[in-house]
């Protein structure tokens, strides 16, 4: 066995090779950009070298390993590691027919690359590592076929590594060979009167293969499930978090064909009794309302969210702290860093405790995607219907705007086509919506409380939620340069419906929910109809 190979590197995330060695994610500590040099060593067996000055001991016991199992002595290790023209194989996968007869393999190295073989006679070691047409089928086809005929569920992952990860929890699994987007045609036959679960890797091609293998099973399975792990990126990841198999998260399902109900008559649709409004926030938010939340830059926009998102699920009134009925909360940041995001929602949630409303587990679910998403491209739109879907929020702030397609922001076709995948998101999840958007940068003569508070981009957009707001500076004491504490918050969309939402938020301070509703107070000359002008 070799030590490096064989033992220490397939125990590591994120392996690439570099002259003399690797680099991977350091076992020991948070690590997010491959800090670990691994290399061999001339007295021992492996050298390991964490840049952020972790303890070698620390990063061994993260592996599970110690000195005595590196320095085994050479008479003492496997001599038969498998060779492959890439490196030496950590694991090796055999493809058979139904009928068990091996076809080719696929050997995977430590740096994650897959090599092929086909059994040959006439090579002088019996291999070789040309596929050419040989036959692919499904990953362990003969189980499939069994578990189909036995009624079992039928799992598909992304690889191999998978496959093996469901078959230790008694599943039985497959994939295709080659991994994402090489699903062929005639795997779909396979699968037909079977009940199907497919694994979804959270990542942009495991998303996009998932869907692949679903919309070639449609018609033919009996029942489809998309699910993704809880935690980490594929069902390996999810297992070895200590997660079971119903912690698996549902994002998709198959539903039988109805006949589609007919309409109420007059006298049925007056009949129902809908004058209660079925609140998410008090006298604010009702559920199915489309709020766009506007604000000039540095002056606490994005944190006003965030206070909204965490005080809601906590079951606080965003802005008057008082009681309200917690609620099912999903945000969706197109623009922060997970990085970023946390540095801002840990006060938050501190607060959240020193107020005696702890935010639920559970209740407010975050998702980043720091370089956007683009609802015009099937793909994008259909990943956030999926996750609306599953998540079931009563309240969801995405945004802001601007990253949510990669069209021209003033393009109103562009603008039509989000804010119809957003209303069907909206439907989908029967969920109040707040999406933030970028007000204009002031220009000439546009200075402080004269700008504008509408959202840059089409003027769809004025038109399409039922209410606009945004906060602009509002301290009558306020001097150059100093933080503005007060701000007022404008109306530039007429509302459809009468609402309490405030007309001015201060500054809460620190250990504190940074904004809450302002006492009144006696304005500057002129600054009510300059108010009116910028709005």
């Amino acid at each position: 066995m070799d030590i490096l190979n064989d033992l220490v590197l397939p125990r590591l995330e994120g392996v690439r090779a570099q002259p003399g060695g690797y680099m991977a994610l350091c076992p020991a500590h948070p690590d997010n950009k491959q800090s670990l040099s691994v290399t061999r060593g001339k007295e021992q067996p492996v050298v390991f070298h964490c840049h952020a000055m972790c303890e070698t001991e620390d990063i061994l016991a993260a592996l599970g390993l110690s000195w005595p199992d590196l320095c085994k002595p050479r008479e003492q290790r496997d001599q038969h590691a498998e060779w492959t023209p890439r490196g030496p194989a950590v694991a090796v996968y055999d493809y058979v027919d139904e009928d068990g007869k091996l076809l080719f393999q696929v050997m995977r190295t430590a740096d994650k690359q897959f090599p092929c073989r086909v059994p040959d006679p006439s090579r002088p070691k019996g291999w070789s590592w040309r596929l050419g047409d040989t036959r692919r089928p499904l990953y362990r086809l003969p189980k499939v076929i069994e578990g189909i005929r036995d009624g079992h569920v039928i799992f598909i992952t992304e690889g191999e590594k998978d496959v093996h990860t469901l078959e230790k929890q008694g599943l039985v699994a497959t994939c295709n060979p080659g991994g994402a987007g090489k699903w062929r045609p005639e795997y779909t036959e396979v699968f037909r009167e079977a009940d199907v679960t497919i694994i979804c890797d959270r990542d942009d091609a495991g998303e996009a293969h998932a869907r692949q293998v679903r919309d070639a099973l449609l018609g033919v399975a009996s029942s489809i499930r998309l699910v993704e792990p809880a935690v980490g990126k594929d069902a390996t990841d999810h297992f070895a978090a200590g997660k079971k198999l119903p912690d698996l998260v549902p994002i998709w399902t198959s539903e039988e064909e109805s006949k589609p109900d007919l309409a109420p008559d007059l006298w049925e649709f007056i009949s129902v009794d809908d004058t209660d409004y079925d609140w998410v926030v008090p006298n604010l938010l009702e559920r199915g309302d489309r709020l766009v939340w506007t604000g000039f830059e540095g002056l606490g926009k994005s944190m006003a969210i965030r206070q909204m998102a965490v005080m809601v699920a906590a079951g606080l009134h965003p802005f008057k702290w008082t009681d309200i009925p917690p609620m099912r909360v999903l945000l969706i940041d197109c623009e922060n860093s997970e990085q970023q995001s946390r540095r801002k929602f840990r006060p938050l949630a501190a607060c959240s405790i020193k107020f005696g409303h702890r935010v639920p587990d559970g209740a407010l679910r975050l998702i980043h995607r720091p370089a956007g998403i683009d609802v015009l491209r099937a793909d994008d739109a259909a990943w956030l219907l999926e996750r609306v879907t599953a998540h079931k929020p009563d309240l969801l702030f995405i945004g802001p705007f601007y990253r949510l397609h990669a069209g021209n922001i003033n393009d109103e076709d562009a603008a039509r086509k989000t804010v119809a995948v957003l209303d069907q998101a909206r439907v989908l999840g029967d969920c109040a919506m707040v999406i933030e958007a970028h007000a204009g940068h002031g220009g000439q003569g546009e200075q402080g409380k004269n700008r504008s508070v509408r959202p840059v981009g089409s003027s769809l957009l004025l038109r399409w939620p039922e209410f606009g707001f945004g906060i602009a500076p509002d301290d009558p004491d306020m001097r150059d340069g100093e933080r503005c504490r007060t701000v007022a918050v404008k109306a530039w969309r007429g509302a459809r419906d009468d609402r309490d939402w405030p007309t001015r938020l201060t500054y809460g301070g620190e250990g504190s929910w940074p904004w809450q509703i302002a006492p009144d107070f006696i304005p500057a000359p002129g600054w009510e109809s300059n108010a009116r002008r910028s709005a």
